[in-house]
């Protein structure tokens, strides 16, 4: 045994990429024209233009309307895409009055022990399933096809199509390069290649470059979905995937800027269409998002992704990453500190709320603020100091700001043919880019309404860089990453997958612990995962899976040893060795990038087994078979109905029948989609109840009789109802004037509580529900201490790391011979 040294170390991850998913900026609904001509700069480049200088604009299309007609490239139902210079913008939206665009900052990138949680052994031995016949595509930051998880045991690529950005059209599919936009001027160039053309390389018979992934995000995600551990002679290794035997179409439309939405939706239907060709039905792993948009569904993205599948295209699945925007931070007086928060606004007062920023040479900001339909909210920004940039802007209205070093912007509910935020949105749009003092900008808010808004940094103020921009006055709840929000779409979140591990050099290491929590236990929520619900209600994530330090496969450009300073070269590894790294091919990481494509190849899995689900058949049957954590689970939201169980999905998908043996209370669970409710039952808390037997089976056959919903205090918006066996839903509410009490909820079976009964806090958001705001009419006055149950003490690494910090310790490991 190799003796571990008695050394505490501090570890954080300097790159958002080493925890997966960096969910500090995402798509969403921003309007083209006012951002881009409010935000434009002779003296600087534009803080929404790609690495070409141009703005990627997604453009939705009036019905029947033909965008290759209009000089666009169609990317899903209603919705086309065109790249121009910021100053080409104001004139094309001219020229094309009936067209509705929208701009967003960029996407980032966001098995061994694994195979025990998720239980895929078992589901192998019963089926013998290895998800062959079904294409598992992946939208990432590229993908090693050297790499030996990916080819088979004759050395051919299993990838059977590539979609590769930022390369000159090689000609060889030059119609399909025209589809997808490769060789349009007006788009991003592109290269598209097949598993032949992949093979041809390899073998040195076509002299072109092999595409790869400098990141490493995209192999390590493929990996876990559907690597095959190494079949070529000597490269066999433990870290087998969930689908070993599935078709990989992949997609790299990234840049060192990230992801656009344009290509993210080119790159999602050339998923689906390369899989179509083929004859095999396909899911689809987005390991990327952001918290920059509306989070309800509406954004142009989460439409366009969703137009892709439903209940009319059996045999398509979209799995997205839930995000790592979870973390609740406090630091001296102010705390908790996060990217989400929420605020009632009062008529009569103004509503300030603070985002915390360090000083910033070249920063951009992104806030949006989601409203409830009905609300009339007035929107305007104070810089760090004090100083008003920008007065209240009306609904309906615009205002910029410019000093030469600063512009900024607020679009508010601006309604009209040129712009998609409408009266379904109900959202405002903040903007800064430039330079400011270290202090806090301040969001004004006057009117009447519920305010749900989001903050994310880029430049020198993401959190890869500092503590980045956060609010003052954070929650946890909705936290849920954009497009992971959408309704239709499987947004997943992470548990944690291992505490200890082996490096390939070096003692072995053990986490002493993560995220403020000493001695971590395996199997517990990733203290990151990105929580739910959406502002309507939405329950978020659909299911978790492990995402915290999972080993996978380690694309050779991104191995720390020849490539330092990339996603595997955390700091601190005792010896000055690589100690991320497992083996030759593979590294560990973490992040709910990770979780998400353990539940596409769990997907790839049950389509092969019935070819012909859907995307929302495909939800039910996973958290109908979900099981409940064995570690820690101390916010609810975060986790969805269950973890995922992939034996546990088989047998829901078996339909069950009728059994004599009852349910055990001990072993069932109910979850709520929220830790507080509002005092209107249009607002629901959504709550999912999974029955299981004695030996943790699920419980079918039960008589609705015995299964009872109690709500004392609130009252039921939907009582409980069958999705599957063993899975029943139900919604509950505060009633109108109910603000400042409690309700509480039982669910029983057979006269026996499952659980605990929960005692849910009534009020207008979360603080009101706590009881820690005072509204007055001067105003709205926050408590002295900011902190809550879900604050925790950040240490000094963090000022660099607003996720991912962990803390890495060094304990001697007992011998097999010590107890």
């Amino acid at each position: 045994m190799r003796a571990s040294r008695s050394l505490a170390l501090s570890v954080f991850f300097v790159s958002l990429a080493s925890v997966g998913i960096a969910a500090q900026a995402s798509a969403a609904d921003a309007p083209a024209r006012p951002l881009v001509r409010l935000l434009h700069s002779k003296a600087k480049a534009h803080p929404l233009a790609d690495t070409s200088g141009r703005v990627a604009v997604t453009v939705a299309l009036p019905p029947g309307a033909d965008a290759r007609a209009l000089g666009l490239m169609p990317l899903a139902k209603g919705l086309g895409t065109i790249r121009l210079a910021p100053d080409a913008v104001e004139p094309f939206a001219a020229a094309h009055p009936e067209l509705s665009l929208s701009v967003s900052p960029p996407l980032q990138p966001l098995l061994d022990v694994s195979g025990t949680w998720t239980r895929v052994a078992a589901f192998r031995s019963a089926t013998g399933g290895t998800g062959k016949g079904v294409v598992v595509g992946v939208i990432d930051t590229g993908l090693d096809v050297a790499h030996p998880d990916f080819r088979d045991a004759e050395g051919r690529s299993r990838v059977a199509w590539m979609l590769v950005a930022g390369r000159t059209p090689l000609g060889l599919h030059p119609e399909l390069e025209a589809e997808f936009g490769c060789s349009d001027s007006k788009q991003a160039s592109c290269a598209i290649l097949s598993g032949a053309d992949i093979d041809a390389i390899n073998t040195g018979q076509l002299d072109v470059a092999l595409p790869g992934d400098v990141q490493g995000h995209g192999t390590h995600v493929t990996s876990i979905a559907a690597g095959n551990g190494g079949l070529m002679p000597n490269t066999t290794s433990p870290y087998v995937g969930v689908a070993p035997e599935a078709t990989l179409v992949i997609a790299s439309p990234s840049s060192a800027s990230g992801f656009q939405d344009a290509d993210i939706l080119n790159a999602a239907r050339f998923v689906f269409e390369r899989a179509e060709s083929l004859k095999m039905p396909a899911v689809l792993n987005l390991s990327v998002g952001g918290d920059f948009g509306p989070h309800d569904g509406t954004s142009a993205l989460e439409k366009g992704l969703a137009s892709l599948v439903g209940d009319d295209k059996p045999g398509r699945a979209i799995v997205v990453a839930a995000g790592n925007s979870g973390a609740m931070y406090k630091i001296k007086e102010n705390g908790p500190l996060g990217i989400h928060t929420e605020v009632r606004v009062t008529p009569g007062s103004e509503t300030r709320v603070p985002i915390m920023t360090p000083k910033s040479e070249d920063g951009k900001g992104f806030v949006w603020i989601t409203f409830r339909p009905g609300d009339e909210v007035s929107v305007g920004l104070d810089a760090p100091g004090g100083s008003g940039w920008i007065g209240l802007v009306d609904p309906g209205d615009e205002a910029g700001y410019d000093d030469g070093k600063t512009t900024a912007a607020v679009v508010n509910k601006l309604v009209n043919d040129n712009t998609p935020i409408t009266s379904d949105t109900n959202s405002a749009v903040v903007v800064f880019d430039g330079a400011w003092a270290e202090g806090s900008f301040a969001i004004r808010l006057s009117g009447h309404g519920d305010a749900q808004l989001w903050v994310t940094g880029q430049g020198d103020v993401s959190p890869t860089k500092s503590l980045g921009l956060l609010f003052e006055r954070a929650v946890r709840q909705g936290t849920i990453a954009v497009p992971a929000s959408h309704p239709s779409l499987l947004a997943v979140g992470c548990t944690l997958n291992r505490v200890a591990w082996d490096p390939l050099k070096g003692p072995p290491i053990e986490l002493a612990s993560v995220g403020g929590e000493d001695a971590p236990l395996p199997d517990s929520m990733c203290y990151f995962s990105s929580a739910g619900p959406t502002p309507l209600g939405v329950a978020k994530p659909e299911i978790s899976a492990p995402g915290g330090f999972v080993a996978a496969a380690m694309a050779a450009q991104s191995d720390p040893r020849t490539m330092p300073g990339g996603m595997f070269d955390g700091p601190g590894c005792p010896t000055g060795e690589p100690c991320y790294v497992t083996d030759e091919h593979h590294a560990i990481t973490a992040g709910s990038s990770m979780s998400a494509p353990h539940v596409a190849g769990a997907v790839a899995l049950l389509f092969q087994l019935d070819p012909k689900l859907t995307q929302a058949r495909v939800t039910d049957v996973l958290q109908a078979g979900a099981r409940y954590p064995t570690g820690s689970v101390p916010n609810q939201t975060q986790l969805g109905p269950g973890a995922l169980d992939i034996e546990g999905a088989r047998l829901a998908l078996a339909e069950e029948q009728g059994s004599p043996l009852t349910p055990s209370v001990d072993k069932s669970w109910f979850v709520l989609s929220s830790a507080y409710a509002r005092p209107d039952p249009s607002w629901p808390v959504w709550g999912t109840v999974e029955l299981r037997r004695e030996d943790g089976s699920i419980a079918s056959g039960i008589a609705g009789t015995d299964l009872e919903l109690s709500v004392t205090g609130g009252i039921v918006t939907q009582p409980l109802t069958k999705v599957r066996h063993g899975l029943f839903r139900f919604a509950v509410a505060g009633e109108r004037g109910a603000g400042g009490t409690k309700m509480i909820v039982d669910v029983r079976y057979q006269g026996q509580s499952i659980g605990e009964s929960r005692e849910v806090p009534i009020g207008e958001d979360a603080w009101r529900s706590k009881g820690l705001v005072d509204a007055t009419s001067g105003g709205c006055a926050w408590p002295s201490s900011g902190a809550t149950s879900a604050s925790r003490s950040l240490s000094p690494f963090g000022m660099f790391a607003a996720v991912g910090l962990v803390s890495l310790g060094r304990r001697r490991r007992r011998s097999r011979g010590e107890g």
